[in-house]
């Protein structure tokens, strides 16, 4: 097999406050330095042995997170910092593709404000990790 290298670049970052992918989304991927998806599984309970010896498994639940590390921008009205100050704790879509070839995905993420600040006289990022609410959708590159 050979080697194959993806890269995040040239991609696209938009959320939906509406949440029917109907209303004016809004793209903060010129603000967003690193964006990825992060699944967490947790077994939840203890295997059960019957007397036949059969076994049913612990029941396992996965859960996504919406990781964004992006540069702050504190002085726009229009920004990313005030947008999540504005739709802190709201469950909002959102659609992540990390480049023009990569497939997307979308779904819900529970909307936390962003810290704000840092360094004095210093380049400035945040980073945020967002829940997803329900199953990631993944869609296949056109």
């Amino acid at each position: 097999m050979t080697i194959k290298e993806s890269r995040v670049k040239n991609g696209v970052l938009t959320f939906d406050v509406d949440g029917e992918g109907t209303g004016a989304p809004v793209s903060f991927a010129c603000q967003a330095t690193n964006v990825r998806i992060s699944p967490s599984h947790d077994e939840d309970g203890d295997p059960i042995e019957t007397l036949c010896g059969d076994v049913i498994g612990a029941d396992e639940t996965r859960t996504d997170t919406l990781a964004i590390t992006a540069i702050q921008d504190f002085d726009d009205p229009a920004g990313f910092q005030e947008w999540s100050w504005d739709h802190d704790r709201e469950a909002v879509t959102f659609t992540w593709q990390p480049n023009p070839e990569a497939r997307t995905y979308s779904g819900t993420v529970k909307v936390r404000a962003l810290e704000v600040g840092g360094d004095v006289n210093k380049r400035l990022t945040v980073d945020v990790e967002w829940p997803c609410v329900g199953a990631v959708e993944r869609t296949p590159a056109a």
